[in-house]
């Protein structure tokens, strides 16, 4: 999202990327041509002192920070330098638990000329949890670019590279291994998935802390012949093409791009009812809503759409026309343009959302 909305702004704007890791946000971003400043990891002074200087050095006009760490730093540097201040929230799961992290989000809401979250649900969440007015705080969806996504095809010497028949049926899912994914209550659905369709294998992109343990889960289960995690991956699109049904079972999310990603290349949806998902997905219409942590619902839903090519097909496209239509990444630009202009032009600061 960040790397796309960079590029994105347009020849009057030259956006720099300051990061505190390096890694796979810093190749995209290099990639894509767009300047990144490694600033000091691991050591909050050192990361204050060197986006202190990167904002003097480089005429920074406006700041755009992401997620709780770099918008806590961002109101520091907004407040010490006068440059207004744009924060974007992505998520739930780093500030409500902890009194401290609450009176920094309180800080930063005071601090940033406008607030954004990626959903209704989070906006909601995000006001009654810290104490923002909702007036305060505007929703803007993650986009993306849905045409690089609408020509995947089943690619069966990807598959049979990962020793998969190329006649599988395949349920897949992107996201990281970590609890707040779900993931194992797919793996949980998949026994009752193969009592009706014994040729489905279950593929998982993304890589993490519960790898071994979804693997023994699997092997309990006895599917761990049809579980396939397969890591990070460069190549998700080529994946998204083989898939029958796309599964996104969280716990919690924010928006997920990957769920956008899916429905963007036609393959039909089955999600749990957490975060932001209920505003991408329209029940029956645009994918399969169930409740989150039931292995059962999500093995019912699958089958439904393995069992019912029409069915599957109709998901696939109204999700794909529903994408397109309103969650597109130049929609989200626009949207961001116009959050920095009135950010730039407003002389007060916490007064523009």
């Amino acid at each position: 999202m960040l790397v796309d909305l960079a590029g994105r702004l347009g020849p009057e704007c030259h956006a720099t990327i300051g990061l505190v890791k390096s890694g796979w946000l810093q190749s995209q971003a290099v990639s894509s041509g767009i300047p990144v400043a490694m600033l000091g990891e691991k050591d909050d002074l050192g990361v204050i002192a060197e986006l202190l200087a990167l904002v003097r050095s480089r005429g920074i006009e406006l700041i755009h920070a992401h997620e709780f760490y770099m918008s806590a730093v961002g109101a520091i540097i907004s407040r010490l330098t006068g440059v207004p201040l744009v924060a974007t929230v992505h998520g739930k799961s780093y500030y409500p638990d902890r009194r401290r992290r609450r009176a920094i989000c309180r800080m930063v809401a005071t601090q940033a000329r406008s607030l954004i979250t990626v959903s209704q649900d989070l906006q909601r969440f995000f006001c009654r949890t810290v104490g923002v007015p909702a007036e305060r705080v505007r929703v803007i969806h993650n986009g993306i670019d849905a045409g690089q996504l609408s020509d995947a095809k089943r690619d069966t010497e990807l598959l049979e590279a990962f020793g998969i028949p190329s006649r599988s049926r395949i349920v897949g899912a992107v996201g990281n291994l970590y609890a707040v994914k779900g993931h194992v209550y797919l793996i949980r659905a998949l026994p009752t998935i193969l009592r009706r369709h014994p040729t489905t294998h279950l593929v998982i992109l993304g890589r993490g802390q519960l790898h071994d343990d979804l693997c023994a889960e699997a092997r309990e289960l006895g599917v761990d012949d049809r579980v396939h995690l397969l890591g990070y991956r460069d190549d998700v699109a080529k994946w998204l093409g083989t898939m029958d049904v796309f599964a996104s079972s969280s716990l919690s999310e924010g928006l997920p791009l990957s769920l956008l990603e899916a429905m963007a290349a036609g393959t039909p949806a089955v999600v749990t009812d957490v975060g932001g998902v209920p505003e991408v997905v329209r029940d029956g219409e645009s994918g399969l809503v169930v409740p989150a942590a039931d292995p059962d619902a999500l093995a019912s839903k699958i089958a439904m759409l393995l069992d019912d090519a029409d069915l599957a097909r109709d998901v696939g496209t109204a999700g794909q026309t529903r994408v397109r239509e309103l969650f597109s990444v130049d929609r989200m630009v626009t949207q961001y343009r116009d959050v920095y202009r009135r950010a730039l032009d407003s002389p007060r600061r916490g007064g523009v959302c």
